[in-house]
């Protein structure tokens, strides 16, 4: 009867641990995966390739806001940045026009059923295009994450990007850089970012000659905010102040050390807290 007890006690120890292991505090960012507040499509193909057939792939899986989630000006934002079409008022309406973006050369478009996948016509394009989104959420903020790649097969390489969207979720807006501090004062703020901290180190030995030893660096199209509230990640596109062989830049500014430097607005202040920035005296 006792090894009963002592067996069935072990047993319930392992359940009250398993239980415990379950109800672990969440990372502070989360997918989004209410289908109320995003449209996931799936990937379609254009002209996908076949036993017979060379030709194309392009595809997309975007995590997309629901109506009314994102203010008009933050949805016309996003839609610009995903699809680069700034005509599109609605997401069905660019996504459609992305796909439909015909790769091929007219002339060439004949030979996709005449020549088997062995032999190759000299000209026949095989480019291709590929898009894909995240979206990420806690109390305060949405981060969408864009990635986007484009190209022919036959070329050096293609061309991708990472943007990025942040909107406050109280209001629907997007989050611009300028929200949270003075960008006419930033410039410098960031030569001294990739001068004296060790974490920015990769940047300074890829930049393109006529950004080292200047004074200011032109703002970034992009920057997101991490979860814990601690850095603002500047990032700096392909070509943009770096060869396309080092990749996209990320520049690391921690609140901290970036209050020292340049004024937090209100608004900052208060998004990131009085642990993460430096307090007035």
């Amino acid at each position: 009867m006792k090894k009963t007890v002592n067996l069935l006690s072990a047993v319930l120890l392992v359940l009250a641990f398993a239980a415990c292991r379950q109800t672990e505090p969440q990372p502070a960012f989360q997918t989004l995966q209410d289908s109320s507040a995003f449209l996931l499509t799936a990937d379609e193909q254009l002209w996908p390739p076949e036993s017979d057939t060379l030709g194309v792939s392009n595809s997309y899986c975007l995590a997309w806001p629901a109506e009314g989630l994102l203010s008009p000006e933050a949805e016309q934002e996003l839609l610009l940045l995903t699809f680069g079409d700034s005509a599109a008022t609605s997401f069905q309406q660019a996504a459609d026009a992305w796909l439909a973006t015909t790769w091929f050369y007219e002339e060439d478009v004949p030979h996709l059923h005449r020549h088997p996948a062995d032999s190759v016509p000299s000209r026949l394009p095989s480019n291709y295009g590929h898009l894909h989104s995240t979206a990420t959420f806690d109390s305060t903020l949405i981060l969408f994450t864009i990635s986007s790649e484009t190209g022919a097969a036959f070329a050096a390489h293609g061309v991708y990007a990472t943007r990025y969207l942040t909107a406050d979720r109280s209001t629907g807006r997007t989050v611009h850089l300028n929200d949270l501090v003075d960008t006419a004062l930033l410039g410098p703020v960031i030569v001294r970012a990739i001068e004296d901290l060790v974490v920015n180190r990769p940047v300074q030995e890829s930049l393109f000659d006529e950004f080292r030893g200047i004074p200011s660096m032109p703002m970034p199209d992009d920057f997101f905010i991490d979860s814990a509230r601690t850095c603002i990640t500047l990032v700096y596109q392909l070509y943009s102040i770096a060869p396309y062989a080092c990749g996209i830049q990320s520049i690391v500014l921690p609140i901290f050390w970036l209050s020292k430097h340049i004024p937090l607005t209100p608004y900052a202040k208060e998004l990131f807290g009085p642990e993460a920035y430096l307090p007035e005296n």
